[in-house]
């Protein structure tokens, strides 16, 4: 028995570092789609093919992400202007947020205190979404936590229990409308108040 446990588990350990080269693979192929600032209908499909290539990418982040703009995109069968152009935000974000050295994503969520080891739970906790996300609107974000017995706040109080922050933050993220719920939650830890402030990132890990 102890022989299939250690077995399993380097046959996972294998299948997580295939994931891992294929992500950073399709982050290579992101970066290249966005280096002219513009996305076509070809690099669309082409990215939607990719994808259905090496479809173990899409069982993490971003290529999570990716794959589920690209199903929207694509069901149609019409790609329109605002599409593309979301689609671009949606990779040029990931980019950013990914590769520090290229991006403004990771030098303006640098500033915002995030719990660095969070303990996310959803049944029955509370959670405030902040800024824009990679992973959809806000609307779809709520949803998300409303479906595993979560409760959606519109607004930071003191019984908040997590403040999730958008990974399409702004370096002058304290001047936005979004910006004064972070320095709410950040009035409220330093009372003594048990606000969890997560990024994105860490919010889809914990949907898993």
């Amino acid at each position: 028995m102890a022989y299939e446990g250690n077995e399993f588990a380097a046959m996972m350990a294998i299948r997580n570092q295939s994931v891992t080269k294929a992500v950073e693979h399709l982050l290579g192929i992101c970066t290249g789609l966005v280096a002219d600032n513009r996305i076509d209908d070809a690099e669309v499909r082409f990215l939607d093919l990719w994808l259905n290539q090496y479809p173990e990418v899409t069982t993490a982040w971003p290529g999570s992400v990716i794959a589920e703009r690209l199903r929207l995109i694509l069901a149609d069968g019409v790609i329109t202007k605002e599409e593309r152009d979301d689609l671009l935000e949606t990779l040029k974000g990931i980019c950013g947020f990914q590769l520090a050295e290229t991006g403004a994503a990771e030098a303006a969520v640098a500033t915002i205190p995030f719990d660095d080891d969070p303990s996310i739970y959803f049944d029955g906790r509370s959670f405030c979404f902040t800024g824009r996300f990679l992973f959809g609107t806000r609307a779809k974000c709520e949803r998300e936590v409303l479906n595993r017995g979560s409760i959606a706040a519109d607004r930071v109080t003191s019984n908040l229990e997590y403040l999730v922050v958008g990974s399409l933050v702004e370096p002058t993220w304290a001047h936005t409308s979004y910006g004064r719920k972070i320095e709410k939650a950040i009035e409220y830890i330093d009372k003594g108040c048990g606000i969890a402030i997560i990024s994105e990132r860490q919010w889809i890990e914990a949907l898993k």
